[in-house]
């Protein structure tokens, strides 16, 4: 009899383990999609609220690590975490300030008598997670992969509508002139971790291929 319960005990644990297992395996695309519009929202809230400091232009909201770090709580790993801060950020006088690129489009724009470079807001964020297409690509169009124990959601030259030149002028305007292609092909590639309930976002990639 004390065996029969000792075999029964085993046999109990090894199936409460294949199907946590299971679980563990099984990505569920829908937690996955909220993960994902809601890391692109949160990533652009970092390149807002513009101040400038002497010739250095930084976020008003978000200046130091922890504020920075407090937005994107439950959202990157701690290497999502360094590159999201490695290409918006340096830091400069114990805070963050943006990097050399955005600093010159920011200067452009509010020294407009003292350009030096003519960087359109699009061409500037377009290669990186600011891209305003992330928020329009279609869910759905993305591949999504289990490799090992990351997720991995890709997408190659997505075709993104901004606007349509012949629509009314007003639509034309907001967009073309924030220097905004008719359209866009984006290339992207984002690997997440499940931790805790959530898809944090462990390392991107964003390309634009405007043809």
């Amino acid at each position: 009899m004390e065996k029969k319960v000792i075999l029964a005990s085993v046999i109990i644990f090894f199936l409460m383990l294949a199907i946590t297992s299971n679980k563990l395996l099984i990505i569920n695309e829908d937690k996955l999609k909220r993960d994902y519009y809601e890391l692109v929202v949160a990533i652009s809230e970092l390149f807002k609220d513009h101040t400038q400091k002497g010739e250095q232009y930084y976020n008003r909201s978000f200046q130091s690590k922890e504020e920075i770090a407090d937005l994107l709580n439950d959202k990157v790993t701690d290497s999502g975490f360094d590159l999201v801060i490695e290409t918006l950020f340096e830091e400069n006088e114990n805070m963050y300030v943006y990097r050399q690129e955005y600093q010159e489009y920011l200067s452009d724009t509010y020294n407009f008598l003292s350009q030096t470079t003519n960087r359109s807001y699009y061409n500037t964020v377009k290669d990186s997670f600011l891209n305003p297409a992330l928020r329009l690509i279609n869910f759905e169009e993305l591949d999504v992969q289990r490799i090992d124990d990351k997720i991995v959601l890709q997408g190659d030259a997505i075709l993104v509508n901004f606007y349509n030149e012949e629509e009314g002028e007003i639509k034309y305007h907001q967009y073309a002139r924030y220097g905004y292609p008719p359209q866009d092909y984006i290339s992207l590639a984002l690997t997440f971790v499940y931790e805790n309930g959530n898809y944090l976002m462990d390392h991107f990639s964003v390309k634009s291929i405007e043809m």
